[in-house]
């Protein structure tokens, strides 16, 4: 006769055991004060969660937030004269993929809601930790799910766009994402010339080919991330290329790029993509608002060359206003050639493109030899380097003249 309770151990036995805790997977605690570093540790102990990986916050270098295997970010910054404003000029460096708590001192609604539109949560100090556990409950319940203030973090996205061909578009498009990714920002650059492109000798790749898109590429109905980063190609540690080319028509291999940009934008802090104006689309103006959160208009002084970026600004304008988008738009003029080679002067060309100039790059003599060896330029020529310096400032949404006091105050070097 079967006896039930003979088998009840074995039942008991075979279950699963269940894990003492579902907080969250790791921690990184950049910490200003003791006292918070102390509460912090205490309630992971408390909670049984693995200890928060502390450091003082004039000990965070710009590689530190690319190196934490957790899923959770907490920053105090209870000692800035501004939460919002440093917050900004870390989060280029913060990973989107993770969960980011800011602690601060600031009791005002404005506060919170600058900090949940870059995606952050925010903590208001001081808070017990019995609170500050279901507080942190809470944001890993939301990573989880993929809800929540985190969801709105996603990667930022730079389209340069050249008012002409060969005026060096590409070669800003890779210094610029050269230079974010040196400066410990996990950046994409996307090739968007799908045949016939030079961007790997801009970038000094030898034997690289584009990936080919043909009847065994994945649908795009069945993309995902996973697969989406099979296409990328590394450069150097923190820039990947994305490059692509096939026999079909020039709207769908846009299309197939933006939809593997949407998904690669959970997975990296920065997406530059090269509009060259020998690309052989035409750029949308619309598509540039709708899905950019900076454009990059690069001209030369040269009649047809300003003549097409006033038509190109006047169009983004409208579509912006329109549209009530908060897209950036950034006017760069390139002196690819001496400056008697062009028919327009320096103190011209503002006059004749209708709008501002927000950044120029001299000519540089040596640029051909430079891309020949493969060198990246602003490494090797000093005006170069300020001019990239002070496009990743625009970028990042700070003055091209700012100091870098935020970042050095955060202990960002």
């Amino acid at each position: 006769m079967f006896d039930l309770t003979k088998k009840l151990p074995e039942v008991e036995a075979s279950k699963p055991v269940q894990p003492a805790s579902s907080g969250p997977t790791g921690c990184a605690l950049i910490y200003q004060t003791q006292e918070c570093r102390s509460l912090v540790e205490e309630l992971f102990e408390f909670e049984g969660w693995d200890a928060p990986n502390s450091i003082d916050n004039s000990n965070v270098d710009s590689q530190f937030y690319a190196k934490q295997d957790s899923n959770l970010i907490i920053v105090e910054l209870n000692e800035s004269q501004s939460v919002v404003e440093d917050a900004q000029a870390i989060a280029a460096t913060l990973p989107t993929h993770k969960g980011v708590v800011i602690i601060g001192q600031e009791d005002a609604i404005s506060t919170l809601r600058s900090l949940k539109g870059m995606g952050f949560y925010y903590v208001f100090w001081p808070i017990n930790k019995y609170e500050f556990a279901e507080f942190v409950m809470h944001v890993n319940n939301d990573l989880k799910s993929y809800s929540g203030v985190s969801k709105e973090r996603r990667a930022k996205r730079v389209a340069v766009v050249g008012s002409k061909g060969g005026i060096g578009t590409s070669y800003i498009a890779t210094e610029l994402s050269s230079k974010m990714a040196d400066d410990g920002v996990d950046t994409i650059l996307v090739d968007h010339q799908y045949h016939d492109s030079n961007i790997d000798v801009l970038l000094g790749l030898t034997n690289h080919a584009p990936r080919a898109l043909d009847e065994f590429s994945v649908p795009l109905h069945e993309l995902d991330l996973e697969g989406a980063m099979n296409y990328l190609h590394p450069v150097s540690r923190d820039l990947r290329l994305l490059s692509l080319q096939g026999d079909a028509l020039e709207a769908d291999l846009l299309a197939y790029n933006q939809a593997l940009c949407e998904l690669l934008s959970r997975n990296t802090n920065f997406i530059v993509e090269d509009f060259s104006g020998s690309v052989d689309f035409q750029v949308d103006c619309k598509m540039l608002i709708d899905h950019y959160d900076v454009v990059a208009i690069v001209v030369e002084p040269s009649v047809a060359a300003v003549r097409k970026a006033k038509a190109l600004i006047s169009s983004l304008d409208a579509f912006r206003e329109s549209t009530h988008k908060r897209t950036r738009i950034i006017t760069v003029v390139n002196h690819h050639r001496p400056d008697k080679s062009f028919v327009i002067e320096r103190d011209e060309i503002e006059k004749y493109l209708g709008s501002s100039v927000d950044l120029d790059f001299d000519y540089c003599k040596n640029l051909p030899h430079l891309h020949v060896d493969g060198k990246r330029a602003y490494k090797h020529d000093r005006h170069v380097s300020q001019a990239i310096n002070k496009l990743v400032h625009l970028v990042n949404g700070r003055s091209a003249n700012k100091s870098k006091g935020l970042l050095q105050r955060l202990g960002i070097r």
